[in-house]
C-alpha cells in the first residue's frame, strides 16, 4: 500500500531557506536556554552570598 505524505513547499528539497530558518531557530532556542541556566545559577549564587554576609554581620553584632 502506497501512502503519500504531504510535504509543505517550504520543506521540500532545494529550499535552503527552510534549512537556514530551522538552524537559526535552534540556535536562538539553545542560546536562550544557556542564558536562563547560567543566569539563574549566577543569580542564586549572588543571593546566597548576600545572605551569608547578612548572617555574618548579625553574628558580629
Amino acid at each position: 500500500m502506497n501512502v503519500k505524505i504531504h510535504t509543505p513547499k517550504s520543506l521540500k528539497m532545494g529550499s535552503g531557506m527552510a534549512t537556514l530558518k530551522q538552524f537559526l531557530l535552534s540556535l536562538v532556542a539553545t542560546t536562550i536556554s544557556i542564558v536562563l541556566t547560567f543566569g539563574t545559577a549566577a543569580w542564586l549564587d549572588d543571593k546566597k552570598k548576600e545572605e551569608a554576609r547578612r548572617e555574618m554581620v548579625m553574628m558580629i553584632l
